[in-house]
């Protein structure tokens, strides 16, 4: 059971992080561009899709964009797969990337100023469906600001696996009733 809620909740966040990629106008304008790319791509969401559980607003994506783009810079974007030579964006989602810990780190914090990431992924798993409703306050206590750092941070680093243990280790404490 709690590796089903763990795949779940991971799935929403997942879809929460592939719906984070925005970007507003930086400092030259190779940097607008790139910013501009990737916050297109944060709005560009499939009405029927998955992360239409998660609503970024245009001042979010842009927020995320010119954050990438100043602390991680536009040649790491590139060279990370999220844009191209022409500074358009790649199909390359922001979970399929494998960042330096520090560029991870720097990608993290810039998510996290511009946007409420715990209260969205909250929101998002109860509108999903896909957790019972009956371990929504094991989720809600689960899904800290911290835990969710940690795991954006490694799914940035593209260490899925560590970012999955990261996550089950406190939902199965929580789903066994165990404190800690």
């Amino acid at each position: 059971m709690t590796k089903t809620l763990s795949a779940a909740v991971l799935t929403v966040l997942a879809l929460l992080l592939s719906s984070c990629g925005g970007g507003g106008a930086s400092g030259s304008g190779d940097d607008a561009r790139a910013s501009k790319a990737i916050s297109d791509i944060a709005m560009r969401q499939d009405p029927q899709g998955p992360a239409r559980f998660v609503k970024l607003q245009r001042k979010e994506a842009d927020c995320i964009g010119k954050g990438l783009v100043d602390k991680v810079g536009t040649e790491q974007l590139q060279k990370y797969g999220l844009l191209d030579d022409d500074l358009k964006p790649t199909r390359k989602g922001l979970t399929a990337v494998r960042m330096s810990p520090a560029d991870a780190k720097a990608a993290t914090a810039v998510v996290f100023g511009c946007t409420d990431v715990t209260t969205k992924a909250k929101a998002a798993i109860g509108k999903s469906g896909i957790v019972p409703k009956r371990l929504g306050s094991c989720v809600d206590r689960t899904l800290t600001e911290r835990t969710l750092r940690t795991l954006f941070t490694k799914l940035f680093e593209g260490r899925q696996q560590d970012a999955t243990r990261a996550l089950m280790a406190p939902l199965t404490r929580c789903a066994l009733g165990k404190s800690g």
